[in-house]
């Protein structure tokens, strides 16, 4: 298990880095092709982390304690609500300084990440001062 995964690691570097290096090549104002295919591999790479992820937790979850399960099960519904909120709250519009814009799904799944970022961002900004103030208190 420990080879194989160390192997799919290797391969999807390598895989980003030949399309890091495609794109340069050929990414120019008019030619979206690349950058296209770079952020959709881009996106499937985060979508895969983040299923493996949840997967592995819920069975080791599964594994170490049957009833838990019901929390991994309700903590993975927030985030599933975390990320419809982020994408209904994504606009999609074009960028103002690019003649040649990507597609609106692009656009969109672009808009959606940076709103989970800014999202995120504040929740754990919100959480060190919460967790200053509290430790303050108990001490």
């Amino acid at each position: 298990m420990k080879n194989i995964s160390k192997l799919i690691g290797w391969v999807l570097g390598i895989v980003g880095i030949v399309l890091g290096i495609w794109c340069l090549a050929k990414g120019e104002a008019s030619n979206e092709g690349p950058v296209n295919l770079l952020l959709r591999y881009s996106y499937f790479l985060l979508i895969a982390a983040v299923v493996i992820l949840l997967g592995l937790a819920i069975i080791q979850t599964a594994k170490n304690n049957p009833k838990g399960l019901l929390k991994a099960l309700c903590v993975i519904v927030g985030i599933a609500a975390l990320v419809a909120v982020a994408y209904a709250l994504a606009s999609g519009d074009p960028i103002v300084s690019l003649k040649s814009q990507p597609s609106a799904s692009t656009l969109k799944l672009t808009d959606t990440i940076m709103v989970l970022v800014y999202i995120l961002g504040g929740a754990a900004i919100l959480s060190i001062i919460f967790g200053v103030i509290r430790n303050a208190i108990n001490k």
